[in-house]
């Protein structure tokens, strides 16, 4: 077998026009947040061609150019490793970044780069392989590749996340021990409530898989709070530390900084949880001033007119015991301007909620009014928050439950 037809082909001189160029190693701390300290760094490649800095594009362009892409990408593992087998690390992982091009059946030879890693004084375990999701066309040959290093002891990890064709399925099939979320799912999140309960919602479904999730991008203490927020496992970015060819940081002043985050991030929940118990106190009681007043019998739009005269409320109805909506909607201030897209949702009478939260836990618990997590409210397709409270119907005793729709950043704005 030819030296070019070796999957890590471990020699650091090119054979090539590239031979000019000089490559280094920049290594960025990659930390756990719970854990307080660095667990991995990321292995980024510096190069300079006739005493001039090459970005990675460029490098790699001018490989592709010269048709010797696999042989550069092997040739910048190498050197990766050496350097940061030159490092004082303990129990600490690489990351290291694979090009497409290395995802090939010539590659499934890890017993290659495991001889190099001994010879550093490293175990498998101990590297974390970045792949991109969708860099390979061809999923049984992803699959492929990354089950022949898995067994072979080294880490997957999927990069960059949240961008291109990125999909929970592919994360399903191949079980990475690490997804990367991609900078722009923070950027995303950043001031939007929205964007950042679905910033949370992702990395509990990623960590459901089995896979510990990393928030690459953390530049500011917003980001680190977000990340925080979101319980990401381990987090990546110049807010910690910047990359350089050791590696370096304060161990002091990261674990510092990250207690005062977590204190930051602790007194903030603590500040939200006040405020919205106050504002759901002030509409349970509303709510409670409600269904007694429909127990005696009073009608739906009369009983009702306390929770009509606050801001924040929706939409009333009633459901019978087997979560039939058994009344139309009543919009506070009369009926809102109709919105052609959701025509066929507009009414509500008739409709059966039985499956909505809300409404099995108000049956359950009687008299004590519940508040729902934020869910896609209809027939406006908005995110809502119902509060519900199950109650006796007046003579008859039947079992109903008064709901309550208002906005779920009306809750959340603090």
């Amino acid at each position: 077998m030819s030296h070019f037809e070796l999957p890590f082909s471990l020699v650091t001189e090119s054979q090539g026009p590239t031979q000019s160029m000089q490559i280094k190693s920049h290594f960025q701390p990659i930390v756990s947040l719970t854990h307080r300290r660095v667990v991995g760094y990321e292995a980024l490649l510096r190069a300079t061609r006739a005493s001039k800095p090459c970005s990675p594009l460029e490098a790699f362009n001018l490989a592709q150019l010269e048709n010797r892409v696999e042989q550069f990408d092997r040739e910048c593992i190498a050197r990766h490793l050496t350097n940061f087998g030159e490092m004082n690390t303990e129990n600490q992982w690489l990351f290291m970044n694979l090009r497409s091009e290395t995802i090939n059946p010539r590659n499934l030879r890890s017993g290659l780069l495991d001889k190099f890693l001994q010879r550093q004084g490293l175990g498998s375990e101990r590297i974390v392989l970045e792949i991109l999701e969708d860099a390979v066309k061809d999923p049984s040959l992803l699959q492929d590749f990354v089950q022949h290093y898995k067994e072979a002891g080294f880490l997957i990890a999927i990069d960059d996340f949240g961008t291109g064709a990125s999909n929970f399925d592919r994360i399903w099939q191949l079980e990475p021990h690490i997804v990367k979320l991609d900078r722009s799912m923070l950027v995303n999140a950043r001031n939007s409530p929205r964007r950042q309960r679905w910033l949370s919602r992702c990395v509990a479904l990623l960590r459901e898989t089995g896979a510990l999730v990393l928030l690459e991008g953390v530049e500011t203490e917003d980001d680190a709070l977000l990340t925080l927020d979101s319980e990401c496992d381990l987090a990546q970015g110049f807010y910690f530390a910047r990359p350089s060819p050791r590696g370096d940081y304060q161990t002091e002043q990261l674990a510092t900084s990250i207690q005062s985050l977590h204190q930051h991030a602790l007194h903030g929940q603590l500040a939200r949880q006040h405020t919205q118990a106050r504002k759901q106190r002030t509409l349970q009681c509303l709510l409670k001033e409600t269904s007694k007043s429909l127990e005696q019998e009073i009608d739906f739009k009369t009983a009702t007119q306390p929770l009509q005269e606050h801001p924040a409320i929706e939409r009333i109805y009633l459901l019978d015991a087997e979560g039939v909506q058994i009344v139309e909607n009543l919009h506070p201030g009369g009926a809102p301007t109709a919105t052609p897209a959701y025509a066929p949702l507009n009414q509500g009478a008739g409709a059966l909620w039985a499956r909505r939260s809300y409404f099995r836990n108000a049956l359950e618990q009687p008299g004590q009014v519940q508040v729902s997590a934020p869910y896609l409210g209809l027939p406006d397709a908005t995110l809502d928050i119902t509060l519900s409270v199950a109650l006796r119907g007046g003579t008859s005793g039947k079992l109903l439950v008064l709901c309550a729709d208002l906005p779920a950043s009306w809750l959340e704005n603090v």
